[in-house]
């Protein structure tokens, strides 16, 4: 009995992780590797320098692809906190975000409004993105190699494809043929960090990130 209670009791530590850096160490790889990846493309470090204005889908973005479905219609949405928390920091970099959605849901504008993002840079019931975004260009003096457009559809990639954005980044939940399309594929899926960990990268290669030494330290 001794016996059995000793080799479930051994088993268990390591993967408690309790005390081992080098456990989480290997949790973080593939976002480390990514970032290392993304720092040596000295062309996109180049135009990520210069981005103005980002626009970023809803959606299965900054939500996972899940719609909550009632008898009244379309519910709310779940979206990740880590992904809000950044987004003031990149507003303070001088960065114009918009939040633009083909679903007229109420929660979108709740949460923008939320997070502080004005009205005007909430748009959402759109059938085609491409002219929201010449319009946003033209107010906000952006042209389209200073924008960025972050999706997960073909809603999103129209705007790269129109020639409306010079760079265009998805998840790991879009299709495979706008991952293969897109010029950064994040290593995460909406809802699930993609957002963060683009934001991440935008504000670090302007030293502006609130833990600048921190991705140093952990990326070199």
């Amino acid at each position: 009995m001794n016996q059995v209670f000793k080799i479930v009791l051994l088993s268990w530590i390591p993967l408690c992780g309790v005390f081992d850096e080098g456990h989480a160490m290997s949790a973080a790889a593939p976002d480390i590797a990514w970032f290392r990846g993304q720092l040596i493309h000295k062309p996109l470090v180049e135009k990520l320098k210069g981005i103005k204005l980002v626009i970023c889908d809803v959606d299965g973005t900054l939500t996972d692809t899940m719609i909550y479905v009632t008898g009244e219609g379309e519910g709310g949405r779940s979206f990740n906190v880590q992904d809000g928390f950044i987004v003031k920091f990149v507003m303070q970099a001088g960065i114009t975000l918009t939040l633009m959605s083909g679903k007229d849901n109420p929660s979108t504008v709740q949460r923008a409004k939320k997070l502080g993002i004005p009205e005007e840079l909430c748009i959402v019931g759109l059938t085609s993105k491409p002219e929201s975004v010449r319009m946003l260009q033209q107010k906000y003096a952006a042209t389209p190699a200073q924008t960025l457009i972050i999706g997960d559809d073909i809603l999103d990639a129209e705007v790269r494809l129109d020639h409306t954005a010079g760079l265009y980044a998805c998840p790991t939940n879009a299709p495979f043929y706008l991952q293969a399309f897109a010029d950064i594929v994040i290593p995460h899926n909406g809802g699930n960090g993609a957002f963060r960990l683009i934001m991440d990268l935008l504000l670090y290669i302007r030293d502006k990130h609130p833990a600048q030494a921190l991705i140093t330290q952990a990326i070199r």
